[in-house]
């Protein structure tokens, strides 16, 4: 017997860990250029999977 899903729209949480591997790396001492590309692959991942995610009926 499956388990039901609870009601309401999921929680995200990608925002809470892009933001906290962001945070580590700026208090590991890593060069504010390397904080920049890791940001902006990880957003770039992000935007891969959110598009290649279930659709609505789309």
């Amino acid at each position: 017997m499956p388990v039901p899903t609870p009601p309401g729209p999921a929680r995200k949480g990608w925002p809470y860990a892009v933001v906290v591997i962001l945070v580590l790396a700026f208090s590991a001492g890593w060069p504010a250029a390397d904080i920049i590309k890791l940001a902006t692959v990880l957003l770039a991942l992000i935007a891969l999977i959110v598009r290649a995610g279930p659709h609505d009926g789309a």
